[in-house]
């Protein structure tokens, strides 16, 4: 097939790496892909082999850069799947889709998050041939908001393996950290906006006052979050590492995860940690819930309270941890990447159906 996508966004995002991940799995398997983002991305550093186009920087000329690249033989439109992730996208797309009919184009609307838009009237076009949404959670917003059942498409996040193999022995991970083997490790792979909520973690893990016990937050800033850990307590216990892309390496120190957002569809850390095959703590926040299901403790949003009686709880008890991390190894395969393109690939192919396109 031939396949377009493209991201209004400039960041590596959560939402911008499933792309990524989506788009290496279908060059992988044998797929034609161009992949338009804004010429500054941070996204394209994560692999210079994909074929990257620009877009302009005036959003009226996206139109023709995107036409340009459409594939054609002997002067005729060959049949490609248009797919468009984040707002300003999927906006042109509900248009776009109408004038490329002719053009033998198909378009997919990617949408990662459980907040109502603010302007229903692209989800009502028909421009769109189907929404790839990432939860439960996020389908009922859409549907609330009018779009038919027969275009909603709940397509989970899907987790690369490369993504899940440590590259440094867990053992060095803790002398590095200058934690001794026999504490207990509780773990995240956050952020520093709010909304993932740093402090609700770090003012649960101090409420907790477990014994014997550490706290490794990844993606978290020391300069940001050091005072509160220090104001309560905790400083010694908290270790708090910037950004890295080996986030696997802090995964298999941990002995269990936490995530304690405010808001989520369907993280993709809390997917790495299943696919680690981890026991966690979650904020019952958009599709946590139906993600987590039998492998872990799910909490009220936004209560450092509730997060610290849990994280006892599973901290005192190895038999619980257990079944929990059981039941994540056997949900893992569930959020391969590989499974979420035979999704996705399953979509195109009803899509040209429908239209009676063949795609090469």
């Amino acid at each position: 097939m031939h396949i377009i996508f493209c991201t209004s966004s400039s960041t590596k995002s959560g939402g911008s790496r499933q792309a990524l991940y989506l788009a290496q799995e279908f060059i992988r398997r044998g797929h034609t892909l161009t992949f338009f983002t804004p010429a500054d991305s941070t996204l394209r550093s994560l692999d210079a082999s994909i074929t990257w186009a620009d877009l302009p920087e005036r959003p009226r000329h996206w139109r023709a850069a995107i036409e340009a690249a459409f594939p054609s033989a002997a002067g005729k439109p060959v049949p490609a799947v248009f797919h468009a992730f984040h707002n300003k996208a999927v906006k042109k797309a509900a248009w776009w889709g109408l004038l490329w009919r002719s053009r033998g184009v198909v378009c997919v609307a990617h949408r990662g998050v459980v907040y109502k838009p603010g302007n229903p009237l692209p989800y009502w076009s028909p421009g769109i041939g189907a929404f790839a949404v990432n939860s439960q959670a996020c389908a009922r917003v859409l549907s609330r908001c009018g779009v038919g059942s027969a275009r909603l498409h709940v397509v989970y996040n899907g987790i690369p393996d490369a993504r899940t193999v440590p590259h440094t022995p867990a053992t060095e991970m803790r002398k590095q950290l200058h934690i001794p083997d026999s504490r207990f490790i509780f773990g995240t792979v956050a952020g520093n906006n709010p909304v993932k909520g740093a402090d609700i973690l770090l003012r649960a893990f101090a409420a907790a006052r477990l014994p014997n016990t550490s706290l490794v937050m990844v993606g978290v800033s020391p300069a940001q979050w050091g005072d509160l850990a220090a104001e309560l307590g905790v400083e010694n216990d908290v270790r708090m590492i910037e950004h890295t892309e080996h986030v696997a390496d802090y995964l298999n120190i941990m002995d269990a995860f936490v995530l304690p957002s405010r808001s989520e569809s369907m993280p993709n850390t809390l997917l790495e940690a299943i696919r680690m095959g981890l026991p966690s703590v979650a904020a019952d926040v958009g599709g946590v819930g139906e993600l987590l299901a039998d492998c872990g403790i799910l909490v009220p949003p936004d209560s450092p309270e509730a997060m610290a009686q849990a994280m006892a709880e599973m901290r005192g008890s190895a038999t619980a941890r257990e079944h929990w991390a059981a039941n994540s190894k056997a949900r893992a395969p569930l959020f391969s990447i590989s499974n979420r393109a035979e999704s996705m690939e399953s979509i195109y192919r009803n899509l040209f159906a429908a239209r009676k396109l063949l795609p090469e």
